[in-house]
């Protein structure tokens, strides 16, 4: 039951873009998910790695990110950080920590 109820939160947070909101709290998806803080934690550590509640909904972001840029080069590097829910400084900086390379050093590459 509790990994359906990850898969579930996981699936609402990529399909409706919650991570797309800058001020996306862990509050927000307990309300929607009627859970608890122990319970949200407990189910990022079982099935997120342990990543914290920032640490998991920037790892999507990051990834959604990719797709983006894959998708539309052309699409400036700011405009992509804001539709996934970052800052520009705040998205090049964690980009660079997960992939080694700037998103522009990535854009560059393909």
């Amino acid at each position: 039951m509790c990994k359906k109820l990850f898969e579930s939160i996981e699936t609402t947070i990529r399909n409706e873009q919650l991570y797309a909101a800058l001020n996306l709290m862990r509050e927000d998806v307990m309300k929607r998910f009627g859970i608890g803080r122990h319970h949200l934690n407990d189910l990022l550590n079982t099935y997120a790695d342990g990543m914290s509640f920032p640490q998991y909904i920037n790892s999507i972001r990051l990834e959604e990110a990719v797709k983006l840029i894959n998708k539309s080069p052309q699409t400036p590097i700011a405009v992509i950080a804001k539709k996934v829910g970052l800052t520009a400084p705040n998205f090049r900086e964690l980009f660079k920590r997960k992939y080694g390379i700037t998103p522009t050093e990535y854009k560059e590459k393909l």
